[in-house]
């Protein structure tokens, strides 16, 4: 005897997050230009950088979909390789620049990386807990056994 077994899940995730993910990533790469690109102080675009990761975590936990914050470092260093690049030979010189560039792109992108990662996953999470449920749910998988009962 032969016997069928359904399995529904429901998508609970809210909306697409590519479009401000973009947003956020040349945001990033406009920050990282300036800070690296510049000899002086450069506070006030870390500041600038931090605000808006927070923002775009606060917006991962608004619409369910903090697991965006796995990716999000990835699309950042994307859109950021190469300005991050020319960024080093504006400050150091060509030559030298292609080397602090290098260095910067490959190795340096894990701690900045893992700081965009921790503050988006932090915030969004929070963000999350805080909204709370968004009421009654069903359950998020149904199982049809082979009578049809549901399990």
């Amino acid at each position: 005897m032969v016997s069928a077994v359904f399995i529904q899940v429901k998508n609970r995730a809210r909306g697409n997050v590519t479009s401000p993910m973009i947003v956020w990533s040349v945001l990033m790469a406009v920050v990282i230009f300036m800070v690296e690109a510049s000899h002086g102080a450069h506070h006030d675009a870390l500041w600038v950088g931090f605000g808006a990761t927070v923002l775009f975590g606060v917006y991962l936990g608004l619409r369910r979909r903090v697991a965006a914050a796995f990716v999000a470092p990835f699309v950042s260093w994307m859109v950021a390789w190469i300005p991050l690049w020319i960024a080093a030979m504006v400050r150091d010189g060509f030559l030298k620049g292609l080397v602090v560039g290098l260095f910067w792109v490959t190795f340096g992108w894990v701690l900045i990386g893992a700081l965009e990662f921790a503050t988006l996953f932090i915030v969004g999470s929070f963000m999350r807990l805080l909204r709370g449920s968004s009421g009654p749910r069903d359950r998020d998988v149904i199982v049809y056994g082979p009578g049809g009962e549901e399990r």
